[in-house]
């Protein structure tokens, strides 16, 4: 007799069976065949995929031509021979540290798209469905052969009736719906795997579908992809260093991308650059410092700056572009800043600092990690950089490292600063190509303490002081309201507070002078935001224009702001 759990896996897979249409089938198929072909049969059995399987496949002898390769070469080229989906899903998953080993990560960094282009004719009917005129209507000419081929689509040169000379990217015809049929394909094995598979629960794998699923979304509808193009022309249209091509609007839709054309040398081609007459050192300066431009002054930063999405313009003075803009990372302002403290902090060997940051950003939790090991493991990081000449650090690999010490400790990184970690590796190794005296670090030493100063200016702290006022009235206007409510559920007896503590009696005399100065600060802040109100209203009397009883509010406030400053730096607390 079946036990209760392998009689549950068995139910669980003829449910699974019935919901399968007669194309999934095909799919399931095509799943498990390249699977065993390439020696990962032991996941068809461990996602009992065999009722799938065709009577051919059954009787079938197993290949074993692939078994002298390793693991990860394998796991490669079955990706690749599956397709498009697969091809990304790997891409995806290099990103990600905490998942796969790092001699994985560094196979799946080599996936390529290796497939055929389709033809002209077929291009003509993407075209013509999306913007329901010929192509010959719509472009003065039109390249029947595509400048470069991916899994997704295909770029050709064209030329406007306007004049211009333009790129056009054209989305694969069914490529939507073969990505859509293995994503059911997928998100069905991730439900599997969370329920029955005890080792993945951990990495929660139905949560890494959906993430993966909006990604390849996001990448089938072009307008994204031009809307990050012009987020980044704006945010360079300064800049004569570094050009991002323009996107022409009335011929860009869900399946088709007009981009500007860019006439350029691949930034990695050092002999074509050195035929053309351009300077390397000029070129290597230029292309970092708009990284580090992305990073910390605009937010938005080029995912897969790969030599070939990064062109040396021909005819221009040192000019970098950027093409493809499929990936593109974002940073938040607070995450800038924890960035900018980073790596001072670094650059200052002061582990302590470093945590601090890690901990505000909350990469990790001081609660939850063993705090003098990973603070001894810090200082062994800073060290091992620290005493290096600059040209020898790569900040890509540092990042990495760092990652790697948060998610040991069981930490959590965001997505979107792995992904900088893997574009700054990159940007680094072509850099250091074009030059081989190239050091980012030195560059970003005179850039991040800049960024610093100005965060500390007094018009920036004033305008975050006035993007506060708002939250301090709501929380004002609404405190009366709250304390109400607590009084009247002590009155009725519904109010239950429960406390738990062990060991906490010698620090009663440090929570008393904690609490002095919570209500300090209380007072001050109130002070400060009635002051500000009454300044506001021109209540009367005024000495020169300015409400006596406000500017009398910020005299006291800023005498109890200084008696808290100095308690605190008397006693070392600060």
């Amino acid at each position: 007799m079946a036990s209760p759990g392998i009689s549950i896996i068995i139910t669980d897979c003829c449910m699974m069976m019935r919901r399968i249409s007669k194309k999934q089938i095909h799919r399931y198929r095509a799943l498990t065949r390249v699977a065993i072909k390439y020696g990962f049969g032991y996941l068809v059995d461990r996602f009992n995929l065999h009722p799938v399987r065709s009577l051919k496949d059954r009787v079938a002898r197993e290949p074993k031509v692939y078994l002298e390769l390793s693991d990860p070469v394998r796991l490669r080229l079955m990706l690749e021979e599956l397709g498009p989906t697969y091809i990304k899903f790997g891409q995806i998953l290099s990103t990600r540290y905490d998942i796969l080993p790092k001699e994985y990560i560094k196979e799946l960094e080599k996936l390529q798209d290796t497939v055929p282009s389709f033809s002209y004719r077929e291009v003509c009917g993407i075209i013509t469905e999306e913007f329901g005129e010929s192509i010959d209507d719509i472009f003065a000419s039109f390249s029947h052969q595509p400048l470069a081929t991916a899994s997704l689509g295909q770029v050709h040169r064209a030329v406007l009736h306007t004049g211009e000379d333009v790129s056009v990217k054209v989305q694969r015809p069914g490529v939507r719906g073969v990505i859509d049929a293995d994503l059911r394909i997928l998100r069905d094995l991730a439900r599997f795997a969370d329920q029955h598979i005890e080792e993945v629960k951990a990495f929660n794998p139905v949560g890494f579908i959906d993430e993966f699923e909006r990604i390849i979304h996001a990448e089938l509808d072009y307008t994204i992809e031009a809307q990050s193009a012009d987020e980044l022309r704006e945010n360079f249209s300064d800049d004569v260093t570094i050009h991002i091509p323009q996107v022409y609007w009335d011929y860009t839709r869900w399946q088709v991308l007009t981009l500007e054309f860019i006439d350029g040398i691949k930034i990695s081609n050092v002999d074509e650059l050195g035929v053309a007459g351009m300077d390397r050192k000029v070129l290597s300066r230029n292309f970092a410092t708009s990284f580090l431009k992305q990073i910390f002054l605009h937010g938005a930063f080029h995912g897969d700056p790969h030599p070939g999405n990064v062109l040396a313009m021909k005819g221009a003075d040192n000019v970098v572009a950027f093409i493809d803009f499929g990936m593109i990372g974002h940073l938040d302002r607070a995450t800038r800043d924890d960035l900018v403290d980073f790596f001072i902090a670094l650059s200052d060997n002061d582990p302590d600092t470093v945590i601090d940051v890690l901990a505000h950003a909350g990469v990790i939790s001081y609660d939850g990690i063993d705090l003098p090991q990973f603070r001894f493991e810090i200082s062994n990081m800073i060290n091992k950089y620290y005493g290096k000449s600059l040209r020898y650090v790569n900040t890509g690999v540092m990042m990495r490292e760092m990652i790697d010490m948060v998610l040991t400790h069981h930490g959590t990184v965001p997505s979107s600063l792995i992904l900088l970690s893997k574009a700054l590796m990159i940007e680094e190794e072509v850099c250091s190509q074009l030059d081989p005296d190239y050091n980012l670090k030195e560059l970003a030493k005179p850039f991040i303490r800049n960024l610093a100063l100005q965060r500390m200016h007094p018009a920036r702290i004033v305008r975050e002081w006035l993007r506060m006022l708002p939250g301090f009235g709501r929380l004002v206007r609404g405190l009366p309201h709250r304390v109400d409510q607590i009084l009247m559920r002590a009155e009725r007896g519904t109010l239950r507070l429960e406390f738990e503590h062990q060991g906490l009696d010698h620090i009663v005399s440090e929570l008393d002078r904690m609490s002095n100065r919570i209500s300090s600060s209380m007072i001050l802040s109130a002070l400060i935001l009635a002051s500000a109100l009454i300044i506001q209203s021109g209540m009367k009397p005024l000495v020169c224009g300015v409400p006596v009883l406000g500017a009398g509010g910020f005299v006291l406030s800023g005498i109890i702001g200084a008696w808290l400053v100095y308690s605190m730096l008397r006693r070392g607390r600060f």
